[in-house]
């Protein structure tokens, strides 16, 4: 009798989980005046929530889907660390190689610096190069020699700051040591083993089934948002939120791309990001290592202009959230941090 009981009320049960999600989603993307939003919710290993609120573009009244490709902005950072640790894997470099191996050229000052102070933000390198502009696409290289006549911000290991023109030369050391543009290798080592095939460049030429369009708020009023031209390898690449499921099954399966240990060294706390003695965030290779109240979590949000997303795994629950949004104003962490609160009472 149980067990018929059992049978009958488990329909039910997902039902009002479903249910409970969807409302907390939409009364956030009110109150935050998102546009469109895809949700990955998985636990365990297994996607429990998997689709999309609101409108992929509004003009056309296209509602978001899990099909949906969305700019992931500086969520894209681990695909970057990903695939120089599968090149170390390759034997074709090594996080403790100096950038002066593939940057000759680059100024004295920049001696000391190593891959892994990239990978970290721990480099002392200025956050942007200055020759990057949004509207003129040009090599990478370029923006990196931009920076040479720079001084460093900080001695190279003193501590953490946010550097996206750390991220630019992680991607030419890629293409330098792959022998092929970072996108591609990225694409046939990491998105093609994981089965991830709607995930892309953020070419904005580029025609790609389901993008999203970016939108922007002037007051109360919603707008679409200003055209991103120039590829930012910091937050290179356009994703759904079925592949990312994908992706989370390889991070956390560790039988694909990466030997585990080398998964792991991703996530391991490399540089705390504060001088507050109290605070317990830090940054391992593409990752923040972090608590929320108590629980320890990886993470990463991505920002780029009328985009906002983010990733959180909390390790030690078997929960992961994925959120991607289509609108600048969204705060995507606190609607995940709304969700976590919501399976952890349950």
């Amino acid at each position: 009798m149980y067990k018929l009981l059992l049978f009958f009320l488990l329909p039910f049960v997902a039902m009002a989980q479903t249910d409970s999600t969807d409302i907390i989603v939409k009364q956030l993307m009110e109150k935050q005046k998102i546009a469109g939003l895809s949700l990955a919710v998985i636990k365990n290993g297994v996607a429990v929530v998997n689709k999309g609120y609101g409108l992929a573009n509004v003009e056309l009244n296209v509602p978001v889907n899990a099909e949906t490709v969305i700019r992931l902005g500086s969520v894209s950072k681990q695909f970057f660390t990903t695939a120089i640790m599968k090149l170390m894997e390759e034997g074709k470099l090594s996080i403790e190689d100096h950038v002066h191996r593939f940057f000759p050229d680059a100024p004295e000052t920049w001696r000391p610096i190593q891959i892994k102070h990239l990978m970290s933000h721990t480099s002392g390198l200025q956050r942007e190069g200055p020759a990057y502009n949004n509207f003129n696409i040009q090599p990478d290289i370029n923006i990196i020699r931009s920076a040479y006549s720079l001084p460093l911000v900080f001695a190279t290991g003193e501590k953490y700051q946010y550097c996206n023109l750390a991220y630019f030369m992680l991607a030419d050391i890629i293409r330098q040591a792959s022998g092929m543009p970072w996108e591609k290798y990225i694409h046939e080592k990491l998105f093609v083993p994981a089965g991830m095939m709607n995930s892309y460049l953020t070419d904005f030429y580029r025609i790609i089934p389901n993008r999203a369009e970016g939108y922007m708020h002037r007051g109360d009023t919603l707008l679409n948002a200003t055209a991103m031209l120039a590829i930012r390898p910091s937050g290179g690449f356009l994703s759904t939120s079925t592949d990312m499921i994908k992706w989370e099954k390889a991070i956390r399966e560790k039988k694909i791309i990466l030997k585990k240990e080398n998964w792991e060294q991703l996530w391991q706390p490399f540089i705390k990001t504060s001088a507050n003695a109290d605070a317990k965030q830090y940054y391992g290779f593409g990752w923040f290592v972090d608590e929320y109240k108590g629980r320890k979590i990886v993470a990463h949000d991505g920002a780029n202009i009328g985009f906002r997303s983010v990733y959180t795994r909390f390790v030690n629950d078997g929960l992961t959230i994925i959120i991607l949004t289509n609108t600048d104003e969204a705060n995507p962490r606190a609607i995940a941090n709304a969700l976590a609160d919501h399976y952890f009472r349950k």
